[in-house]
C-alpha cells in the first residue's frame, strides 16, 4: 500500500487556482488526496530523506486501494531538482500547471507572503527590486518571494516538457478555471481513467485574499512553523498529523482579517507587463495558444 504513486500532481502556480482545482477534483468518489494544503515531501529536504513510506503515511495513510492518488505543490516547478524527484518518484505522473496573467499573479502573491511572514518589506516595489539578491542567496528560504521568476512560466513549462514529455505536461488558463471549471475537471478526470461524467460543486472559491490582524504573529508562527527546534519536533510527535494541521488552520485563521489589496501602481504595471511580454510570447508560442490580451489591462487583479 505504501507503494501507492501519485498519479496527478497539480505543480503550479501559486496564486492561480490551484487550491479551488485540488478540492474540486477531491470529491470525485474515485480520487483521494491529502487534508493539507499542499504535500511537501519533494520540496523539503527533511521529509525527503524519510522516504516515501514515511510520507505516504503522513499524506495518504487513509487511502483506499481502489482510489487514484493526487497531490498539490505550487512550488516544486520552480526548482529543476525537484522536479527530478518527482520524475524518479514516477516518470508516468500527470503535471498540473494553472497558469494566471503574470502581473496579477505576481501581485497577488506579494500580498499573500505579507499575510504568511514570508514578505517583510512594506511595498511591492521594493520587494521586487529585492528578488534578484534574494533568490541568489537561497531559493529554497525566499521561494514564495520570487514575484517575477515565479511569474516567468516559459522557462519553467520547458523544463517540465524536457523532463517528463509534452504528453505528461496540462496546463490550463485561470481563466479557463473561472469559466468552466467543469470542463477542467471533466478532460483531467479523463486522464485519470475515472468517469468523467462526475460533476463537483465548484462554487466555492478557496485561499481568498486576506491579511494578518499581527504581521509580527504571522513572522514568528511562520518561522516557528519553518524550523526545527525541539519544541516543534515534540508537538509533532505527540500530536497526529491531521490534528497538527487542524491546529495551524485554526490559529492562522484566528490572525487573518478580510482585505482587498490596494490597486497595483500603474508605472509598476506597465513595467512588469513590458518585462514579461517576451516570455509571454514564447509561452504562447510553446502552448499553441494566443495569450495576447495579457499585454493588456483586461484581466482582474
Amino acid at each position: 500500500m505504501a507503494n501507492k504513486l501519485i498519479q496527478l500532481m497539480i505543480v503550479g502556480t501559486q496564486k492561480s487556482g490551484t487550491s479551488s482545482l485540488l478540492r474540486y477534483l477531491a470529491q470525485h468518489p474515485d480520487i483521494y488526496t491529502h487534508l493539507q494544503p499542499e504535500m511537501t515531501f519533494f520540496l523539503q529536504d527533511h521529509e525527503y530523506k524519510r522516504g516515501y513510506e514515511s510520507a505516504f503515511a503522513k499524506y495518504f495513510s487513509q487511502c483506499p486501494e481502489s482510489k487514484k492518488l493526487i497531490a498539490k505543490n505550487v512550488m516544486v516547478m520552480h526548482s529543476p531538482e525537484i522536479m527530478q524527484r518527482i520524475y524518479e518518484h514516477n516518470p508516468e505522473i500527470h503535471l498540473v500547471v494553472l497558469l494566471r496573467e503574470p502581473v496579477a499573479r505576481a501581485y497577488s502573491a506579494y500580498w499573500w507572503a505579507r499575510r504568511r511572514g514570508w514578505e517583510n518589506i512594506k511595498t511591492f516595489e521594493e520587494a521586487l527590486a529585492a528578488e534578484e539578491a534574494r533568490l541568489n542567496e537561497d531559493w529554497f528560504k525566499w521561494r514564495q518571494c520570487g514575484y517575477r521568476y515565479n511569474s516567468t512560466y516559459c522557462l519553467h513549462i520547458k523544463d517540465l516538457i524536457a523532463r517528463f514529455g509534452e504528453k505528461n505536461i496540462h496546463c490550463f488558463l485561470t481563466d479557463e478555471l473561472k469559466e468552466n471549471s467543469q470542463a477542467v475537471c471533466k478532460r483531467l478526470f479523463k486522464l485519470l481513467n475515472i468517469r468523467d461524467n462526475f460533476e463537483p460543486a465548484v462554487d466555492e472559491q478557496h485561499n481568498q485574499a486576506a491579511i494578518p490582524r499581527s504581521e509580527k504573529f504571522s513572522f514568528l508562527f511562520t518561522q516557528f512553523l519553518s524550523s526545527h527546534n525541539p519544541l516543534k519536533r515534540a508537538i509533532r510527535r505527540l500530536v497526529p498529523n491531521a490534528a497538527a494541521y487542524k491546529m495551524r488552520k485554526t490559529i492562522l485563521n484566528w490572525n487573518d482579517k478580510p482585505f482587498t489589496p490596494p490597486p497595483i501602481n500603474p508605472k509598476t504595471r506597465e513595467e512588469l507587463e513590458s518585462y514579461f511580454k517576451p516570455f509571454n510570447q514564447e509561452l504562447a508560442e510553446l502552448l499553441g495558444q494566443d495569450l495576447s490580451y495579457w499585454d493588456t489591462h483586461k484581466t482582474s487583479m
